[in-house]
This record gives C-alpha cells, sequence and structure tokens, in this order.
C-alpha cells in the first residue's frame, strides 16, 4: 500500500469513528433528556390539567370570563386560568410572566391544602400604573418547581 492509499484509509477510519461517536452521543443525549422527563412526570405527578386560557376575569370556582388573548393597556386585571382534572394536597404552583420574552413578575406560591378535583386555578396580573406597556406577553404556569403550561397574550 503507498502513502496516498494510507492516508485516504486512515481518513475514512476516522470519518467513521467519528460518525460512530457522533451517533452514540445523540443517542446518549435522547435518553439522558428521556430519563429527566420521566423524573419531572414524577415531580409533576400531583396535579392534571387540562386547558389554560387567558381571561379578562373570572367567575364562580375561579372559572374564565371573556377569554381573550388580547388586552387593553388600561385592562386592571389580565387573569390566566388553568382547568384541573386533579390537585393532590401539597402541590404547590405559581406563574412567571414575561413581557417581550424577559421576565418579570412571579405570583405567590399557592399550594394545595387538600386534594381537589375538576376545579379552575386563576393567577392574574394587576395593573399598577395608569397604563400597562403594549406589547408581547406570555405566562409560564410551574407545578412544584417545574414549568407545565404557557400562554402568549398582547396588551394594546
Amino acid at each position: 500500500m503507498n502513502k496516498i492509499q494510507s492516508s485516504s484509509a486512515l481518513k475514512v477510519v476516522a470519518l467513521l469513528l467519528v460518525s460512530m461517536f457522533f451517533l452514540t452521543g445523540c443517542s446518549l443525549l435522547d435518553t439522558a433528556a428521556g430519563e429527566r422527563e420521566d423524573q419531572n412526570e414524577g415531580i409533576t405527578s400531583g396535579a392534571d390539567f387540562g386547558d389554560i386560557v387567558m381571561a379578562e376575569g373570572v367567575g364562580s370556582g375561579n372559572a374564565p370570563v371573556n377569554e381573550t388573548n388580547n388586552f387593553s393597556s388600561s385592562q386592571d386585571f389580565i387573569y390566566v386560568v388553568l382547568e384541573a382534572d386533579y390537585i393532590e394536597a401539597g402541590t404547590t404552583m405559581f406563574a412567571r410572566w414575561y413581557y417581550e420574552g424577559e421576565p418579570f413578575e412571579d405570583s405567590p406560591m399557592l399550594t394545595a391544602d387538600r386534594d381537589y378535583q375538576d376545579t379552575y386555578v386563576e393567577f392574574h396580573l394587576e395593573n399598577l400604573e395608569a397604563r400597562m406597556d403594549e406589547g408581547d406577553y406570555s405566562v409560564q404556569i410551574f407545578v412544584n418547581g417545574n414549568p407545565v403550561a404557557e400562554e402568549d397574550f398582547t396588551v394594546d
């Protein structure tokens, strides 16, 4: 075998080794991500949620009133409401509010004082100024410290 053939053979072997490394690495990463997802499922298993909606208000049992994803800058309160099929006693929840992609406020932490079934959980953002900043907002709900739901909305 001459030097050119030997060099080409080494390049092919190196390329195969690098390819095997990446394929194995991707598999390992997928496995690790799957394990983290399984672990988080156990942490958030104390609650089973249905829909998440934005609303102008809440009614009886915290049911959403006037669902919308577009609010006036003079709106006094903006509500996010989660439909909860089940919440186990001791489950903690809070909402993190974002403006233009940056977090600016966390709601107070709620802790379920007993088991709940077929109910609503609401968090709200209070307008403490004459007008809220116009733009794109979102809210993310955390259960036992883990994000479980997110909803986008705008303020005009």
